[in-house]
């Protein structure tokens, strides 16, 4: 077997090591929704969980809109992405998190 081979045994085996973290909301411009990321997809990722989940929360603390009418610059669906973009659970509950939830049409 080659090395290579065994390197891909291995890594299947094993649990991936997540590379870092980013903040996915939805926000909306000119009266569609479009999904952005902070830091930016080309940034370098924030490696702490805690600190990413943390930023997540007080940006839905600043960007938290009143009333149930959507108007332009509305930031919602607030919540932690893995380096790949997939949803991260709370570190404290292990259950999925999503500040200023708003269902999309």
């Amino acid at each position: 077997m080659k090395l290579v081979e065994a390197m891909k045994v291995i890594d299947d085996g094993w649990v991936r090591r997540l590379k870092g973290f980013r903040v996915h909301f939805q926000k909306r411009e000119n009266s569609q929704w479009a999904t952005d990321y902070f830091p930016g997809q080309k940034a370098q990722p924030i490696t702490s969980e805690i600190s990413i989940w943390e930023l997540a929360r007080r940006f839905a603390e600043a960007t938290k809109s009143e009333g149930p009418e959507t108007t332009d610059g509305d930031i919602v669906n607030i919540y932690v992405v893995d380096d790949l973009g997939n949803p991260v659970k709370f570190y404290a509950t292990n259950q999925p998190k999503i500040f200023n939830y708003r269902e999309i049409g």
